[in-house]
Order: structure tokens, then C-alpha cells, then sequence
């Protein structure tokens, strides 16, 4: 079956490709012109239709092409203030030359970066140099705490090889046991110059750790500076009665983290590392844990934690949804029911949930929906942690670790009567809140890198986001929480049409973060002077091009050029 595309399927293919493409006809007219040719040469794709190519490219070889028949491929030209590689064609039908057809690939950018990336080898050299003429050691870290550099005056001290250091987080160096304590670590913690002792290699080493801020003040680098002083036993004698009630609590809770990975769970916000410590920590026993928290806030990973970090970690993990379970079924799902209990029932019968979570754990997601006359059938199973099948009259003893999870206000159901108070409790044994997103602001970036990065893999794309466009972000209150940013970030990734997903772009695919970002800049914005100029050229540039109708009697108008004009209308997102 055949398929003829129109010629609007053709326009959007052509705009959306990278590289600038031109075609004319045989007398020169341009009759394609897409939207990577417009930003090119700064002439909107209307404006050019139908003109003559050697007037909107005087450079141009189109005729030359179309006259001796021959391809012109990899030819460097310049086009305004942009260098291109262009290949040209000439465009057959029938054995006659009806036309041609140029692509441009913008390379001005490389150039820059291949002149810009020669001037830092040759200072990297220089640096080089110079910290390996030292004989202190130096170690430089960036500001998540991941190893850049070492010289070998460092990697002599420490005996450790250059692989087996540089690249690596200290966290992990510290679990491989390469470090006993981060200089780089307490630096980013405190944000200020650190000064202690180590001992390295069986040395002892004065190791001084100094931040780097930039223009905006926020941490760069770690450069730590490293002096052998091994001789100096008195100081070591000193350091080492100070520092061992503080170093035998980091190993151990180094090596709770180590043994019980939470994966899954991104955050660096205190208050919900403060909740998986928690959670790490009533892992060890069987207590049941009540998780609350809005919807979308992770409730489920939470648990999911608890049972990984606890002796029940290699059994099985039985989630039950209370609130997708429909009311007739609810019993023989949960507690399961002998044969010939009722009608349609199996002939074998059927274990329930309860019982499939032996030797593990069982996950009471959305507790707060279940029914009242089912309630008391689920106190009754946790507390005396055995169960009875529909229709059968011997007891199952349970070896099972209950843990649930609402959105839902408990106590306010129990006032009103609509959840038992002594189930409530028996829940609440010991509860873990979950904080909303919009109380964690710092976990949206980390988050929105890892949703990207996994829907690009997905789905085999590059997109990624403009500062404003995170700036947008940032500023939302996430109602839906780390369920609606994910589901946002792969709505952006699969509808977004260009690489680079934009602050106009997200106001297309996803409005109502955009509007109120829009609203929050527009309230703390009205003191600003940028903002204030930002506004005013909008307006000049929507002005000058109502009255003038084209760009470039615009750009006379503002006394600017028309490919200023064009990029700035872009840029504000003024329509031609």
C-alpha cells in the first residue's frame, strides 16, 4: 500500500532537519527554503519563497551547479557572519537539469570551540607543570564530590594508582577503603576551609581542603593541599584520641549505607535523607511502618527501601493496592479461599496475597481505601498473624512484615468514623512522612537529569533542557510531585520537536508550569531593570514589525540589522 505525503508533511520534515536546505528552479527561484536556512541566513522562510537565490545568498553556486551539471560537495562559504559547509547539487528529472538544491551545516561554532580548546590544552600544560613540580600533594575535586585530578606527589603518599583515584566519588573511595576520611566532603558540607590529619599508606597527612567559588558564589572546585608529617607523632597521638568516637561512627554508617544501597530513591534534600536514615533503621526490626505522603511523592520506593535493607530482602515483596482491588474481591484476594468455597472458585482453590508474602514483606498501598468491613479482617491478620481462607477452618500462620501507605488523612477518617481507630494504630507503629516536591526544590534538577537521561535511552533521542527552561521548572509546585515531573519529562522528551527543549517550547507542551513561571517572574520582576528592557525591546520589536510588515524594513526602522532583527524576534518569540 502506498503512501503520498502532502506538500505539509514535506514542509515539517524539511524544518526539521538540522542542517539549512535550498532548492531552486531552474531560472533561480527558491521553492524550498526550511526553517535551519532561515536562522542561517536571517531571512524569514516567507520573505524568501519565490525570490531569486543570488539575492538572499550572493555567494551562491546554485547556477553554476544547475549549468555544468556537477555536484559541488564540502564547499566552505561564508554566509553573514557564519562559516557553512555546503554541498550542492543539481536537481534531474528526465535527463533534464530542472533545478538545484543546496545543504548548509553551520560550522562557525567548531571553529571557535577548535581555536578555544588549543588555548586550554596549552594552559593545562601549564598547569600541569606546575602542580607536578611540587612536592606537596594536591587533589582537586568538584563540587558533587567526584575526583578531577591528583599529582603524583599525592598518589606517591597515599600509594594509590592514578586509576584507581582520579574519576571516583569519595564516597565510594571511601567504601573501597582508599580514604579514611574526605577532605573534599566536609569542604562541600561546610562550604569552608577544612584542616585535618589522615593517615595514608601508613603516613600521617596534613591535608588541607580550600573551595573554589564562582561569580555567583556557589562551590566549584576543592583543592586540597597534602603535606607529609609523619614525624610529628605528638600531633598524631593528640588527633587520633579526638577523632575516634567521630571516625567509628562514619565507618558505621558507612557501612549500614554500603550494605543497604537505596536505590531508586534521588534526593539531596536533608529532611528526606533524613526519612531514608529512618527507614534504613527500622528495616532491622519487624516493626510495621505507616508511610504518608501526597500522591506522587515516592511512598512506594520508600517501602520497597525497608525491604531491601531487611533480613526479608531476598523474599518476596507483595503490594497490594487497596483502592484498585474491586469491593467483591477484596477478601478472597487478601486471605484467598478453599475449593469449592463459592461459586466460580477454583477447584484447586487459591493462596491469597497474605499468604504469597511469607518470609517477606507485604505492602498495604492506599490503606485508607479499604472498605470498613474488610478492616477488621486486616487487624485481625496483624494481629494474631494468621490467617483463614474463605471457606476453610484451619488457621495459615503468617511470617510476613506489614508495611502501608496513604495519601490520605488517617486521623481525620477516624473521627469520621470511617477507618478503624484500632487498625490506625496498629499501622502507625512507627510513621514515615514523606516531604512534596515542592519542599525538596533541590531534587528537581537531579531528578529532571535522570528522567531525560532515561527516556532519551529509551526512545534513542538527545533532548535536553535550556537554563530558562529548568528556571521554569523550578519554579512549579509539582501538585503531582515526582509522579507528574516524570510523566513531564517524558511528555517533553517524545512531543518536543527540537534537541534543545525551551522555555517557549514548554509553554506549548506543558502551559500551566510555564504560566507559572511566567507569573512568578513577572511578580519578582517589578523592581528589575532587565526585566523592565526585556519587556520594552519586546514591544519595540512587535511595533516596528506591525508597522513595517517585513524584517528588514523593521531592522531600518530600529536602525539594526535584519539578521539582528530576526534573532531578536526569535528570541522574544514575536511572530512574523
Amino acid at each position: 500500500m502506498s503512501f503520498q505525503l502532502g506538500a505539509e508533511e514535506w514542509q515539517e520534515i524539511l524544518d526539521s532537519a538540522h542542517n539549512g536546505v535550498i532548492a531552486v528552479n531552474r531560472e533561480g527561484m527558491i521553492i524550498v527554503f526550511n526553517k535551519a536556512a532561515s536562522e542561517l541566513v536571517g531571512v524569514l522562510q516567507d520573505e524568501a519563497i519565490g525570490r531569486r537565490v543570488d539575492e538572499v545568498i550572493p555567494s551562491t553556486r546554485l547556477f553554476e551547479v544547475m549549468n555544468c551539471g556537477n555536484p559541488e560537495n564540502g564547499q566552505r562559504m561564508v554566509i553573514g557572519e557564519r562559516t557553512v559547509i555546503s554541498n550542492r547539487s543539481p536537481i534531474w528529472r528526465r535527463g533534464e537539469i530542472i533545478g538545484a538544491v543546496g545543504v548548509f551545516q553551520d560550522i562557525s561554532d567548531y571553529d571557535a570551540l577548535s581555536l578555544q580548546l588549543d588555548v586550554v590544552k596549552n594552559a593545562n600544560k601549564d598547569l600541569d607543570a606546575v602542580i607536578e613540580s611540587v612536592d606537596d600533594g594536591i587533589v582537586v575535586a568538584d563540587d558533587q564530590g567526584y575526583i578531577l585530578r591528583a599529582n603524583q606527589a599525592y598518589l606517591r603518599m597515599a600509594g594509590i594508582a592514578h586509576d584507581e583515584f582520579v574519576g571516583k566519588h569519595v564516597q565510594e573511595l571511601f567504601k573501597q577503603g582508599y580514604l579514611n576520611r574526605s577532605v573534599s566532603q566536609l569542604v562541600i558540607e561546610r562550604r569552608s576551609r577544612v584542616n585535618l590529619v589522615d593517615v595514608r599508606n601508613g603516613k600521617e597527612l596534613l591535608m588541607t581542603g580550600i573551595p573554589v567559588f564562582d561569580e555567583d558564589g556557589e562551590l566549584l572546585r576543592v583543592v586540597t593541599a597534602v603535606r607529609d608529617i609523619t614525624e610529628l607523632s605528638s600531633l598524631k597521638a593528640k588527633l587520633a584520641e579526638s577523632e575516634q568516637v567521630r571516625n567509628r561512627y562514619l565507618n558505621e554508617l558507612e557501612l549500614l549505607r554500603a550494605k543497604h544501597p537505596s536505590h531508586g530513591i534521588i534526593t539531596q534534600n536533608p529532611e528526606l535523607q533524613t526519612k531514608i536514615e529512618t527507614a534504613f533503621h527500622v528495616a532491622k526490626v519487624d516493626s510495621t511502618v505507616l508511610i504518608l505522603g501526597e500522591s506522587g511523592v515516592g511512598k512506594e520506593l520508600i517501602a520497597e527501601l525497608i525491604h531491601r535493607a531487611s533480613r526479608r530482602g531476598k523474599g518476596p515483596f507483595i503490594k497490594i493496592n487497596c483502592g484498585a482491588i474491586p469491593a467483591n474481591l477484596l477478601e478472597s484476594e487478601f486471605f484467598g479461599y478453599e475449593p469449592g468455597a463459592f461459586t466460580g472458585a477454583s477447584k484447586d482453590g487459591k493462596p491469597g496475597l497474605f499468604e504469597l508474602a511469607q518470609g517477606g514483606t507485604l505492602f498495604l498501598d492506599e490503606v485508607g481505601e479499604l472498605p470498613l468491613d474488610l478492616q477488621v479482617k486486616v487487624l485481625r491478620a496483624l494481629q494474631g498473624r494468621e490467617i483463614i481462607r474463605i471457606g476453610g477452618k484451619k488457621s495459615i500462620a503468617l511470617d510476613v512484615r506489614y508495611l502501608a501507605a496513604t495519601n490520605r488523612d488517617l486521623e481525620e477518617m477516624v473521627r469520621n468514623k470511617v477507618f478503624r481507630e484500632d487498625l490506625y494504630y496498629r499501622l502507625n507503629v512507627v510513621p514515615i512522612v514523606v516531604p512534596p516536591l515542592r519542599r525538596r526544590k533541590e531534587d528537581i534538577v537531579p531528578l529532571t537529569n535522570e528522567f531525560m537521561q532515561r527516556f532519551n535511552q529509551r526512545y534513542g533521542l538527545q533532548k535536553w533542557l535550556s537554563p530558562q527552561a529548568i528556571q521554569a521548572l523550578l519554579t512549579y509546585d509539582w501538585p503531582g510531585n515526582v509522579r507528574e515531573l516524570e510523566n513531564t519529562m517524558e511528555r517533553l522528551v517524545v512531543t518536543s520537536r527540537e534537541d534543545e527543549i525551551t522555555a517557549a517550547g514548554l509553554s506549548e507542551i506543558a502551559p500551566a508550569i510555564a504560566f507559572a513561571s511566567q507569573h512568578s517572574i513577572e511578580e519578582g520582576d517589578a523592581f528589575s531593570l532587565e526585566g523592565h528592557l526585556a519587556r520594552e525591546e519586546k514591544r519595540l520589536l512587535r511595533e516596528a514589525y506591525r508597522k513595517a510588515g517585513s524584517t528588514r524594513k523593521a531592522a531600518a526602522l530600529l536602525k539594526i540589522s535584519q539578521s539582528a532583527m530576526v534573532k531578536k524576534m526569535q528570541k522574544y518569540g514575536v511572530k512574523g
